[in-house]
C-alpha cells in the first residue's frame, strides 16, 4: 500500500523542519509527502523546499501545494485531495515521528484488518516518554491505557493514519468546523459505515507545542463545547442527541470548574452553537440508532487485561 503523509504549515519554519526531517527518516516505501503551505512569511518556504529535495533523493515523492489560510478540517480535506496513497497519514507540523519504523508499524494494522479505517497514534510530550494529556481524547484512564491497544470511537487529529477509501466514503472532515471535534464527527460517520477505529502505542509521534498562535485553554474548551454540540445535533438521532448534548454541557462545566476556567463563559458556547446552526443553514446527517449505540459502547471502559 502506498502512504501519503499530509502536513499543513503556516509560519512555523523550525517546527515543520523537524517534522519533515522525521518524515524523511521513515523506512516505508512507497511514500509520498504533500505539504500545504498557507502563505508563510517566515523561512518556511525555504525549509520546506530543502526538505523536499532531500526526500526526493531518498526515493520519496514530495510536493508543495500553495493554499489560502483555512481551518484545520478544511486544510486536511484539501491535502487529502492532492494525495494518491491508499493510506492517508495526517501529522501536525509541530509533531514528529518518534522512530523511523512508525509507518511500517501502521501498515501492519491495515493489512491485518480489511474493516480498519483509522489507526490513532500515541502522542508523546516533546522529548519525554510521557503521553501528552491534551492529546488523550479517549474515555479511558491515560495512565492505564496509553500503553495498550484498543478499539475506539475517535482519534487524535495531530497524528493518525486512515484508509483513503474509508475517509472519502465517510465524507472526509466536516469543514464547517474551524478547529475542534472534527475527529468526533468523522468517527461517527465511519462507525455508521461499519468501519473500525483503533489506538496503538506502536506508532508514536512527539508533540512540540509552540505558544505562537495557540488558543488559551479556556478558548479551546469553549470551541470544543460549541463544536461538540454541532456534531451531536448533526450526527445523532434527535432523542439521543438531546441527552448527549445535555450530558456534554454538564461534564464540560465540571471540567471548567476543575481547571478554574469561567463556567459562565463556557456556557456561552451553547447559544453560539444554536445561532451558528441557524445562520449557516446547517443540515443533519444522523447515523442509525444501531450505529449510535455501537458508538456509545466504544466509550465504555473495559478491563485492562
Amino acid at each position: 500500500m502506498k502512504i501519503s503523509v499530509l502536513i499543513h504549515n503556516l509560519n512555523r519554519a523550525s517546527a515543520v523542519g523537524r517534522c519533515l526531517s522525521s518524515v524523511a527518516k521513515q523506512a516505508y516505501r512507497p511514500l509520498e509527502v504533500v505539504i500545504l503551505e498557507a502563505g508563510s512569511t517566515d523561512d518556511s518556504p525555504t525549509v520546506i523546499q530543502e526538505a523536499c529535495q532531500g526526500m526526493r533523493r531518498a526515493g520519496m515523492e514530495a510536493r508543495v501545494v500553495l493554499c489560502p489560510q483555512m481551518g484545520v478540517a478544511a486544510s486536511r480535506n484539501l491535502a487529502a485531495r492532492y494525495a494518491s496513497g491508499d493510506l492517508l497519514c495526517f501529522i501536525d507540523n509541530d509533531a514528529a515521528f518518534a522512530s523511523s519504523d512508525c509507518l511500517c508499524q501502521a501498515v501492519k494494522f491495515f493489512t491485518g484488518s480489511r474493516r480498519l479505517a483509522v489507526v490513532s497514534f500515541q502522542v508523546l510530550e516533546a522529548d519525554t516518554d510521557g503521553v501528552d494529556p491534551l492529546a488523550w481524547v479517549f474515555r479511558r484512564p491515560l495512565a492505564i491505557w496509553s500503553g495498550r491497544e484498543f478499539k475506539t470511537f475517535t482519534f487524535t487529529g495531530g497524528g493518525f493514519c486512515t484508509r483513503a477509501n474509508a475517509f472519502w466514503e465517510a465524507g472526509g472532515f466536516w469543514d464547517h468546523l474551524q478547529y475542534g471535534r472534527e475527529e468526533e464527527d468523522l468517527g461517527l460517520a465511519l462507525v455508521n459505515k461499519g468501519w473500525e477505529l483503533f489506538y496503538s502505542p506502536a506508532v508514536a509521534i512527539r508533540h512540540y507545542p509552540e505558544a505562537k498562535g495557540r488558543m488559551s485553554l479556556a478558548q479551546r474548551r469553549f470551541g470544543e463545547l460549541r463544536n461538540g454540540i454541532l456534531v451531536l445535533w448533526r450526527r445523532v438521532p434527535i432523542p439521543l442527541a438531546v441527552l448527549a448534548i445535555a450530558g456534554r454541557i454538564c461534564t464540560m462545566a465540571l471540567m471548567a470548574r476543575r481547571e478554574r476556567n469561567s463556567v459562565r463563559l463556557l456556557i456561552g458556547a451553547v447559544p453560539q452553537a444554536a445561532e451558528d446552526w441557524r445562520r449557516s443553514h446547517l443540515r443533519r446527517f444522523p447515523v442509525t440508532f444501531k450505529s449510535a449505540w455501537r458508538y456509545a459502547a466504544l466509550h465504555l471502559p473495559a478491563k485492562a487485561g
